[in-house]
């Protein structure tokens, strides 16, 4: 039974902490793009639109934590627009999304949760190319020592959720480490990437962002 009530947490906090976010102090219609950030921002979100439109395929070990002292380990995966979490705990679990859709499946009871992507934040990771231009609004923007974060928001309707996007910053060079979410009871999902192995496409190569922030 504690087993059993754990991997019903877990499903119930993809649900609520990830796919239902909702950001705290953004309401109302938001600005699409980032033309409204100062410049230096503008520069470091098109740099990151330039790195995540690189990414051929990035594979890391994945700690996550969720609201009290649950938390969660396995490998995680992004491939051509397709993100996979297979869990080490709970054991067997798997999330993948793709095509806008997300799949959470537990083998331990034959359970398959699908939720749509299609308004979601996590969803914006799918998209190829990657625009913050288009229909995303850059809420903020934070560059630390060798480190780096944007978050984001639909910009029609902000309530849908905030996604948060960490990033090492080290000689110039971003790797995707991290993702946070928080929900309307400032309940805080994060997501936490070590080992990161990734393979990018020379910059020929990858799709080009926008060139304006609009």
């Amino acid at each position: 039974m504690k087993h059993a009530a754990k991997r019903r947490w877990w499903s119930a906090l993809f649900y609520v902490s990830v796919l239902g976010a909702v950001p705290l102090g953004i309401s109302g219609c938001a600005t699409s793009g980032y033309a409204h950030l100062p410049s230096d921002q503008q520069e470091a979100v098109r740099r990151i639109e330039d790195y995540l439109n690189s990414i051929v395929s990035l594979k890391a070990d994945f700690a996550q934590e969720g609201p009290g002292q649950q938390q969660g380990d396995g490998q995680f995966t992004y491939d051509t627009r397709v993100l996979k979490m297979d869990y080490a705990l709970p054991q067997g679990v798997t999330l993948v999304a793709r095509n806008e859709r997300l799949t959470l499946k537990d083998p331990s009871n034959g359970s398959v949760t699908k939720i749509s992507l299609k308004r979601n934040p996590l969803g914006y990771l799918l998209r190829q190319p990657l625009r913050f231009n288009d229909g995303i609004q850059v809420t903020n923007v934070i560059h630390g020592s060798d480190s780096l974060q944007v978050s984001l928001a639909e910009a029609n309707n902000p309530s849908q959720g905030l996604l948060t996007m960490q990033f090492s910053d080290i000689h110039g060079r971003l790797s995707l480490i991290g993702l946070q979410g928080v929900d309307a009871h400032g309940h805080r999902f994060g997501l936490s990437l070590f080992n990161v192995k990734e393979e990018l496409s020379e910059p020929n190569d990858a799709v080009s962002p926008s060139s304006s922030a609009q």
